[in-house]
């Protein structure tokens, strides 16, 4: 498409462009084709990719690659906030953080874990910025999860919804109790737990977490000794201590490493978060496309797929391996 039809984005930097990312952008285009922008096609808007068009416009392009959307003005800004967040320059967190609070008062009945899977922001975070909104929609008695499913708000009706379904699927996964009745894992982990030592699940939860190795532990609580070394890691913490402990996810960490210096500042760190970008994927994000998918190319795409997650296992064991070695 023409720069000259397209509009100024939707604004989720508070600064507006980086002029030293838009030259980055620039010099790599000159080796290889960046990704198409995000156009909002009633109003040739751009939703997500203001620095690679500064960057055309640099260079003296007169076209750039496009992908028109058709969308509201609201899904647009909230398009671009998850993209901002997920991809290229990272969002800053006062910027998350406001995007945070539009998008909570247009969509207060969402739910926490669903507005800080589209800001990169942890529920915490997005339960905070409710309580300052004037209209937190608590009145709705519901919220909408990150699966398009409403839910009661009390926290008791989340471990009654974890209990209903571990008694249906006895053998399945803390991540995947977790995703279907919408609670955190560790609420999933303490659900079973008390099921498995035949107490009630849905009674609330003492101040510490009871240890479940996923054999039938016996409940003691996963409590850190004082004279235990922080961090934790493998060797000073047991591995159902450690299964128990926040995990690391790519959208905590991106805003992290695009500010590290050693990665920043070198063109191997900055194509590293680039690659990261285009490859990392959230967990069950596949689901939504597994039905668009011919049946003719299901083997294919599934070898592929085999031979993508081994080269996943084997760059995660090398970091492993690597960390050892400085331990």
């Amino acid at each position: 498409m023409p720069l000259s039809r397209l509009e100024p984005g939707v604004f989720v930097r508070g600064i507006g462009t980086d002029p030293t990312h838009v030259q980055m952008l620039a010099e790599a285009a000159s080796s290889c084709a960046l990704p198409a922008i995000l156009v909002q096609e009633s109003s040739s808007r751009i939703v997500d990719g203001m620095h690679r068009f500064e960057a055309a416009k640099l260079r003296g392009e007169e076209t750039i690659p496009v992908r028109l959307i058709s969308c509201s003005d609201e899904d647009a800004f909230i398009l671009a906030v998850k993209a901002n967040t997920w991809h290229g320059l990272p969002l800053s967190r006062a910027d998350r953080m406001a995007g945070a609070r539009q998008i909570v008062e247009w969509h207060p009945d969402w739910s926490d874990r669903a507005i800080g899977a589209a800001t990169g922001l942890s529920a915490k975070t997005i339960a905070g910025i409710r309580r300052h909104c004037a209209d937190d929609g608590q009145q709705l008695g519901k919220r909408l999860g990150r699966d398009g499913k409403r839910r009661p708000l009390t926290a008791a009706e989340g471990r009654r919804r974890a209990a209903d379904y571990i008694a249906v699927h006895p053998d399945a996964s803390l991540r995947e109790i977790a995703r279907e009745a919408d609670v955190a894992p560790a609420t999933a982990q303490d659900v079973r737990a008390r099921i498995r030592r035949g107490a009630d699940p849905v009674a609330p939860r003492r101040n510490a977490t009871p240890l479940n190795d996923g054999t039938g532990g016996t409940g003691r609580s996963a409590t850190l000794s004082p004279m235990q070394p922080w961090p934790p890691t493998e060797s000073n913490l047991s591995s159902s201590t450690m299964r128990s402990l926040p995990q690391p996810t790519w959208s905590s960490l991106s805003p992290k490493l695009a500010n590290d210096p050693s990665l920043k500042y070198t063109e191997r760190g900055r194509a590293f978060i680039g690659w990261m970008v285009l490859h990392v994927i959230n967990s069950g994000e596949w689901k939504e496309f597994i039905d668009a998918i011919p049946v003719h190319w299901s083997r294919d795409l599934s070898l592929v797929a085999d031979r993508t997650g081994q080269d996943w296992m084997a760059f995660a064991e090398e970091l492993r391996r690597r960390q050892e070695v400085f331990d």
